[in-house]
């Protein structure tokens, strides 16, 4: 598992190694992690090497704070440090808004996005707002109750080490990410996106509607959507073979 030092500070990944064209994966908020993914890069299909970026655990923190803005600096950081050639972008929950501000700021850099259960905004997302606010109020210990919200189906035994992770990371972090999280609007800046776009969403999650994932249609111009009509807020681990059906279909679309 290596460590980079990005704008000096240390930031630990995930490598599945070879030459094959890079996807960089992003997990969210509340503590998540590189194991989020880890399923995932394994399946990947030959011809792409997987990498998933810590932004809690193991590493140190943005010299600019844990905001989305400084989340999104950093995957261009990494990009440049590893000399990756126009990446794809896989984004979940709050990792995909950081997508999508990467997307925004860094174009040049990347050859797709993959936005995950997520929105351009907060707006209509109660659910978040009050987590938040669970969060600061309980703290830590309300992570196993905060966690049970992005699966239909708790995941066993994924599900207890993801909270046991979770519980290990900077409670500050978790707190300050998500209230940048309430305050950054994506939607004035997505009509300038025009990088090949897939949008998933789960139709059973409790947070983000489908009236986020259809903000993200109506502002990215080359986006399709697919529906994972079995899962709550986690389709790669709740209902794995729909996910990778259209998440692998997708990245063998989009031209070298």
């Amino acid at each position: 598992m290596p460590i980079i030092r990005l704008d000096g500070a240390r930031v630990h990944y995930t490598d599945s190694g070879g030459t094959g064209r890079p996807v960089i994966f992003l997990h969210g908020g509340f503590g998540s992690s590189s194991e989020l993914w880890q399923r995932t890069i394994d399946a990947l299909p030959s011809g792409f090497r997987g990498l998933a970026i810590d932004n809690f655990l193991r590493s140190d923190a943005p010299p600019g704070g844990y905001t989305i803005t400084s989340l999104a600096c950093r995957v261009a950081a990494f990009i440049d440090r590893l000399e990756l050639d126009r990446p794809i972008i896989v984004g979940h929950s709050m990792g995909g808004v950081v997508t999508q501000m990467t997307a925004v700021r860094y174009p040049e850099k990347l050859g797709g996005i993959v936005l995950v259960c997520t929105g351009p905004s907060m707006t209509n997302h109660a659910l978040g707002r009050a987590l938040l606010g669970q969060l600061e109020t309980e703290g830590i210990d309300t992570m196993r109750e905060i966690s049970a919200h992005w699966f239909r189906e708790l995941p066993q035994p994924f599900f207890d080490g993801y909270v046991e992770r979770a519980k290990a990371a900077p409670l500050s972090a978790m707190i300050d990410i998500q209230a940048s999280l309430i305050e950054t609007d994506m939607r004035p800046h997505l009509p300038n996106v025009g990088l090949p776009a897939l949008i998933v969403w789960g139709a059973h999650d409790a947070g983000r509607t489908m009236e986020h994932a259809q903000r993200l249609l109506d502002g990215l111009r080359n986006s399709v959507l697919a529906e994972m009509t079995e899962s709550g807020h986690s389709p790669m681990l709740e209902t794995p073979e729909a996910f990778d059906a259209a998440f692998h279909g997708f990245l063998n679309s989009i031209p070298e």
